[in-house]
């Protein structure tokens, strides 16, 4: 009975690959090589539609306006629940269905990222989807809107065994609707100061090990100086901080941790709220009593963010 049931299941996912090769054959033999195997990558999974709310096709045009939410709400020291539409920019990086990685919507149709979260497939935009909106991964609240990424511009100076350099640039097929959910934080006008009392935010574990959770989290992780955080970290990641990064966090347990990776560090600079980090690494378990958490210093990257959109 067992190799009989094993044979049919054997016909069944048979005669399903050939019917995926065909259709790949027909609509998709010029984009992603599954029929001539120029990809190592599998082809991606049917992803959830682009949607826009009803009634609407395009986008206001952007007036600049960013970091300035309409939503307000506490923001407290120790990690907790956001308030929906606190944090408008907070976007979730969807691969091939799942929610892996959080990232910074900068304006209409751009979203800041770590490099990390993309390294590998960045010939492969198709296979993510940016949600915005987002508050609870798990329900519908009605200002959720995906949007498939169509280019991905990673920074060529990664580098995957230091960590440093840990940010890309995601470009979305289309500039979406500004509304009380969905707002832009403004690129940084400085350098965060050491000691300003800046945000993390995401979906990632709030233990480990553990899952993401349903609801966006915050906490407040004051910025530290690199020497200080080198110190700290030294002992369990042994990797430099450079110029090119900006460390945050203090005695308590808040900390970014898995599934925050990409996702914002925002400090509130002159009234408005700018993004100062894209979430790199940190503690492996997750509590700032290890290891400070990690950003890549987007200031470090202004000029190339700004150039690579201009230019797209």
């Amino acid at each position: 009975m067992k190799e009989e049931r094993h044979t049919a299941q054997n016909v069944k996912i048979f005669a399903s690959k050939i019917f995926f090769k065909d259709f790949m054959k027909q609509y998709c033999r010029k984009t992603c090589g599954y029929c001539t195997g120029g990809t190592t990558d599998p082809p991606p999974q049917t992803l959830p539609p682009q949607t826009l709310p009803p009634g609407k096709t395009t986008s206001k045009p952007y007036t600049g306006k960013c970091g300035q939410p309409e939503v307000r709400g506490p923001r407290v020291i120790g990690g907790t629940s956001a308030r929906r539409g606190v944090w408008p920019w907070q976007i979730l990086l969807i691969f091939r269905g799942y929610g892996n990685c959080g990232g910074t919507l900068i304006a209409p149709q751009w979203v800041v990222t770590a490099a990390h979260c993309v390294y590998g497939r960045e010939k492969y935009p198709s296979s993510y989807v940016v949600r915005v909106g987002e508050y609870n991964r798990f329900v519908e609240q009605g200002s959720e809107i995906n949007v498939r990424v169509t280019k991905i511009i990673r920074y060529r100076g990664y580098d995957p065994r230091q960590l440093n350099n840990d940010i890309a640039l995601l470009k979305l097929d289309f500039p979406v609707i500004l509304d009380k959910y969905v707002q832009p934080a403004c690129l940084p006008s400085q350098n965060a100061p050491v000691g300003s009392e800046c945000y993390i935010t995401g979906w990632g574990q709030i233990k480990h090990p553990g899952d993401m959770v349903s609801l966006l989290q915050q906490g407040m992780l004051p910025v530290v100086s690199n020497k200080k955080c080198y110190e700290r970290n030294k002992h369990s990641i042994n990797v430099p901080i450079t110029d090119a990064m900006i460390c945050g966090g203090d005695n308590t347990r808040t900390s970014g941790c898995h599934g925050d990776s990409g996702g914002p560090y925002v400090c509130k600079i002159n009234g408005r709220w700018e993004l100062h980090g894209a979430v790199s690494h940190g503690s492996g378990s997750c509590t700032a009593k290890d290891a400070y958490t990690v950003f890549s210093r987007v200031y470090h990257f202004k000029d190339w963010i700004q150039k690579n959109i201009a230019s797209q």
